[in-house]
């Protein structure tokens, strides 16, 4: 199975994605599913050590929902790894929920699949606390902080037609970073000049 990422004006990207029972993900063909997804993110998470597997000019993937690709259900791949370059740390999380937010918030830069040219600082919790099956229908709690918790809020909003943009300080100041500028763009650490106005995409609901 081949994963292409939707278009950032693809409709399905604002639809709530169904919930998946257990006779479901259970199934031959719904572990197929999640092993492209699994394959979709390790293929582009860009680890390794600097000068071997990891490219500075290339951006990561670290997490990947399901509906980001087409497939209209609650299935998010997580690499609670980030920020780490050497190794991997994948979770497959199947109707995540998030139970508890901190009142304390955190801003970070962050990108998108579904919008390759675009990054921008956010306001997110800085913990979370997450209930979730694992693809074999087990029962799952997550404590998380920092960049974990960044991730993981980033990856259910996906599940619940929410997105990046619609978290961004200012959605009138996003980052325009062209294909080939990422290396540059790392270098300026927020000083970058060239934006865009993402403001008539955020969520209007």
């Amino acid at each position: 199975m081949t994963l292409h990422p939707l278009s950032e004006d693809d409709p399905r990207l604002r639809a709530v994605s169904a919930k998946l029972t257990l006779k479901q993900l259970r199934t031959r063909e719904q572990q197929a599913e999640i092993d492209a997804l699994l394959d979709y993110v390790y293929a582009k998470a860009n680890k390794g050590v600097a000068g071997e597997t990891h490219d500075r000019s290339k951006q990561s993937v670290v997490g990947l929902s399901a509906n980001q690709v087409s497939l209209m259900k609650q299935i998010s791949i997580v690499d609670l790894s980030i920020g780490r370059k050497d190794y991997h740390d994948m979770h497959v999380l199947i109707n995540p929920q998030i139970v508890w937010r901190s009142k304390a918030m955190l801003q970070k830069n962050e990108g998108c699949v579904n919008f390759p040219t675009i990054r921008g600082l956010t306001s997110r919790s800085k913990s979370v606390k997450v209930q979730a099956l694992d693809r074999s229908g087990n029962e799952l709690t997550l404590k998380l902080t920092g960049w974990p918790a960044v991730l993981i809020q980033h990856e259910y909003d996906h599940l619940n037609g929410h997105l990046f943009i619609d978290r961004l300080v200012d959605p009138t100041q996003a980052d325009l970073v062209e294909a080939g500028e990422f290396k540059e763009y790392r270098k300026a650490k927020g000083g970058w000049r060239k934006k865009t106005d993402m403001s008539g995409k955020i969520w209007q609901g």
